[in-house]
């Protein structure tokens, strides 16, 4: 459970959508990638359907979709895609820089993405330096979020009890994984608060709100 008889000692941001905006050029990718496999799937049912969830999720619902198994390579070449798109398109979430440079609490990074994603997504928005050797992949673990074990994970690592982080998520797969951990959540809402968050999680619609949570 979180621990509100003392005060913050981590901050644990998400990747994707909190930090940097790389959701929607995800979304892109997908799109166009899936095309050339006889499915049609617009970039918005793309981000609405798989912000937060694992690839391996995402690969499954392709193949219904598309009535068949995906070749091999199909994941290998999307990832290219995405990479490119990445790094001729990607920003970071408005006020990121600025908060991670005022931030006064230690602070990490966990994200259902892999380490050599997630560190492109930081390098192309000048975030990297901010957070390494505080990055963690789900990968690391084999269990992705909405599951808690890449939290704990974080927490364990950064040698903080998880009643005492505070998790910094966009996306309901996140959010749930948090609460699961037994830590604090705050959900980045820039676009509107999703129909099904939970009512004890604390909402911004703008990083810069952030630091008001960190109490």
């Amino acid at each position: 459970m979180n621990d509100s008889t003392h005060p913050p000692a981590l901050v644990i941001f998400d990747c994707d959508g909190t930090l940097v905006d790389s959701e929607v050029v995800a979304a892109q990718a997908w799109s166009e990638h899936v095309a050339g496999y006889g499915v049609q799937l617009s970039a918005e049912e793309a981000l609405a359907r798989f912000r937060g969830v694992s690839m391996t999720w995402c690969l499954a619902h392709i193949e219904e979709l598309r009535g068949s198994s995906l070749p091999q390579d199909f994941e290998q070449d999307l990832r290219a895609l995405m990479a490119r798109l990445l790094e001729q398109q990607l920003q970071p979430i408005n006020g990121a820089l600025e908060m991670v440079e005022q931030l006064h609490l230690p602070f990490a990074l966990a994200s259902n993405a892999p380490h050599h994603k997630i560190e492109l997504c930081l390098r192309v928005t000048r975030l990297l330096p901010h957070f390494a050797g505080r990055i963690f992949s789900a990968y690391d673990v084999q269990r992705w979020k909405p599951d808690p074990a890449l939290f704990l994970f974080a927490a364990e690592r950064m040698g903080v009890d998880p009643g005492r982080c505070v998790v910094v998520e966009d996306s309901l797969p996140g959010v749930q994984a948090g609460l699961a951990a037994g830590m604090k959540v705050v959900a980045l809402q820039e676009h509107g608060v999703h129909q099904d968050m939970p009512d004890s999680v604390q909402v911004i619609t703008h990083l810069s709100q952030l630091h008001a949570h960190l109490v």
